[in-house]
């Protein structure tokens, strides 16, 4: 059972899974960068709305691998050609030992649909889940596909327990 969902304030993925398990009741977190940095420019108020912390540094580099290490796994949704952040984070849980699941964000059926997605959090009884992704400006409309279908994830999974 997930029991709270963390990112790293980015927009697109980040923003979304935030959004999502706010409105499945789940609770939020995970390291920002100094300034509460984003692409579009600072959000402190992510603070007091998702429980984000401001890491001491400013780049997004070491607030990816604080937020892998303060996760139980991380689902993370990449394009055919993962941007950087998102290869970072990879690459990351690949390095610690972190369990990760990588699903196309337009390839969200099949083995990606939420059951599968559910039943593999299950698995490795996951409690905290970092999600990670592609940020807005490189796939427009990003956040809000990925919104919806972590959306259905998460009601699945508070349905089951």
């Amino acid at each position: 059972m997930i029991e709270r969902v963390i990112s790293g304030g980015q927009t697109g993925v980040d923003q979304a899974a935030w959004r999502a398990a706010r409105a499945a009741g789940i609770a939020t977190g995970g390291w920002m960068p100094r300034g509460f940095a984003t692409e579009t420019g600072p959000r402190p108020e992510f603070a007091a709305l998702y429980g984000a912390v401001e890491h001491a540094s400013a780049d997004y580099a070491e607030r990816t691998i604080a937020n892998v290490r303060s996760a139980d796994g991380t689902l993370v949704f990449a394009g055919d050609r993962p941007g950087p952040g998102t290869a970072l984070t990879i690459a990351a849980c690949h390095e610690a030992g972190v369990p990760i699941l990588v699903l196309h964000p337009d390839r969200l059926s099949g083995d990606a649909a939420p059951e599968h997605v559910a039943a593999w959090i299950a698995a490795h009884g996951l409690r905290t889940l970092n999600v990670a992704g592609e940020r807005e400006s490189t796939m427009p409309g990003l956040g809000a596909r990925i919104e919806a279908y972590l959306l259905r994830l998460f009601r699945l999974i508070n349905r089951g327990n």
